[in-house]
Order: C-alpha cells, then structure tokens, then sequence
C-alpha cells in the first residue's frame, strides 16, 4: 500500500539548476496532484505551475501532472524567454 503523499521528479533539459516537481496526493478514492518547478538544491519553489484534481488512479495524476508541466515548459519557449 502506497503512502501519501508521493513526489516525483523531472528533470529540465533546459536548466541545470531546477526540477519539475509533481506531488501526488488521495483524498478518499481520488487523486490530486500539484505541479511546481523547484530549485534543485534546496527544493523550494521556484514557480507554482498547475493543481489537478479528481483523477481515478495515482498513474492518471501523475500522467496529467506531466503532461501540464511540458506544456507550461513549451509555452514559455515559444514566447522566446529562453528557459525557466
């Protein structure tokens, strides 16, 4: 049995110095899941990316969670700041 909550880790090609951060967490039979990019050495956030809410498995928060931070990543791409 799985406790929670659970992180995982990303890292971003882009910058050596920050993580993508995804923190999983069950609320009675759901799952919800925060998205933030970190500093790498201390863990603390760097920048507040998504919450997600009311997915039905742990691997559907996390693949969502996933999924919103590569577009968060891209979208700040295309605006052309060059990175995180």
């Amino acid at each position: 049995m799985t406790s929670y909550p659970v992180e995982k880790y990303i890292e971003l090609d882009n910058n050596p110095y920050l993580l993508g951060r995804i923190i999983v967490g069950q609320v009675r039979e759901q799952f919800h899941a925060e998205i933030d990019i970190i500093h790498r050495e201390s863990h603390k956030i760097f920048k507040h990316v998504d919450m997600i809410y009311n997915e039905s498995s742990e691997e559907e928060a996390l693949i969502v969670g996933v999924q919103r931070l590569r577009s968060f990543l891209e979208a700040i791409e295309r605006r052309g700041s060059g990175g995180v």
